[in-house]
């Protein structure tokens, strides 16, 4: 049998697994971590990682319950029904790559996220405590949010305690482009200064990508986006919406930024080709981030660390760095470190923290009244 909750938060030192499925809706990342508790000091080390893409009939699902277009009794179902694809995924991973660990951190699939009324993640977490007999982390967000934040941005601490150190006395941006976009911005003195969503990041591209061909996912390395000309003046036009100037903190997902959304785009691109389309959505995302960073950061990074799935897209690097000539914009892979397993890993160390009893919000970014202890423990 597993250890029990009580018994691992003796240890200083956990092997924990932490499982991401983003807004991108890619797939799952499971990524195996080390964590060690030296003094006041954590130590984090990245082991290895898995990624698994949904079934066909899950992926139709997840993208149904997504858009709100989902009965009750439907939505019950999924969230079991993903609880046990987590599981018995993970527990084939186990088998085939020797995996060992403690204890399973799960974010869950994000299928509405509306701060500071609610935020729901499903995937029941029981299945993997069950079939991995070891204590597991879920529900993260919802501590935050009850403490008047907006559960949203919370990798902030990972960016914070793991990567920070690898850029001494540097002013620093974690750029994530997943679904959505979200920086935390770090400060010569290694302080998280701001967190907050920027908009838009793949969301609006991969929708529309899907739409007008079924067999593919998303614009490989931006090369559509390469050979159009964005729309500039619609562009501007899309930056009018009031999210893009709300002051932090602020979270999105696809309630703001989902199928209405992209649709009355479009209707503004009729005239326009496929490329064009795509490069200005890309625009979009570039100009959000861009713009965001001159309005509501303290200063101007030095460095610009980019993650997810976005961060393998050629086209939008290079539309981001003409943005941003100022700032050194490196991938994550520059720091040895895979752009696809910082989420996983951002809440494995999110469930190191909880079952060592420690707070693991930053208030400062999420808007939170004060630092509380994230994530439910659930073990059988």
């Amino acid at each position: 049998m597993g250890m029990k909750w009580q018994e691992l938060a003796k240890k200083k030192e956990l092997k924990v697994v932490g499982i991401m499925s983003g807004t991108s809706l890619d797939g799952v990342d499971f990524v195996l971590t080390k964590i060690k508790r030296v003094g006041r000091q954590i130590q984090f080390e990245y082991l290895d990682q898995a990624h698994i893409p949904f079934s066909n009939d899950l992926d139709f699902k997840i993208r149904k319950a997504v858009v709100n277009d989902c009965k009750v009794s439907e939505i019950s179902d999924l969230h079991h029904e993903l609880g046990q694809f987590y599981a018995a995924q993970l527990l084939k991973i186990k088998k085939k790559k020797k995996w060992k660990f403690d204890a399973v951190g799960l974010h869950g699939q994000t299928v509405f996220h509306r701060p500071p009324y609610s935020t729901l993640q499903i995937g029941e977490p029981t299945y993997l405590a069950y079939e991995l007999d070891c204590p597991v982390v879920g529900d993260f967000r919802v501590a935050d949010l009850a403490a008047g934040g907006e559960g949203a941005p919370i990798a902030s601490l990972f960016h914070s305690v793991v990567l920070a150190p690898k850029f001494k006395n540097q002013s620093l941006c974690l750029q994530n482009l997943g679904g959505i976009g979200n920086v935390t911005f770090i400060s010569k003195k290694a302080q998280v200064e701001r967190s907050f969503d920027t908009g838009p990041a793949n969301i609006l591209m991969d929708q529309y990508i899907q739409k007008i061909d079924a067999t593919k996912k998303f614009d490989l390395d931006g090369e559509m986006a390469a050979h159009g000309i964005p729309d500039q003046k619609l562009v501007s036009e899309i930056l009018q919406h009031p999210f893009f100037s709300q002051k932090p903190p602020k979270s999105s997902g696809r309630e703001l930024f989902g199928s209405d959304f992209l649709g009355k785009i479009l209707k503004k691109m009729k005239s326009r080709s496929s490329e064009d389309i795509v490069a200005s959505l890309l625009e979009v995302t570039v100009r959000s981030i861009a713009d965001s960073y001159r309005r509501f950061l303290p200063q101007m990074p030095e460095v610009v660390v980019l993650c997810g799935g976005g961060a393998q897209n050629q086209q939008l690097i290079h539309r981001l760095k003409f943005h941003l000539p100022e700032c050194k914009i490196i991938s994550c892979e520059e720091i040895a470190w895979p752009s696809s397993a910082i989420e996983g890993a951002a809440f494995a160390l999110l469930t190191a923290y909880r079952i060592w009893d420690l707070e693991s919000n930053l208030p400062k970014t999420t808007g939170a009244k004060k630092s509380v202890r994230l994530g439910k423990v659930i073990e059988l």
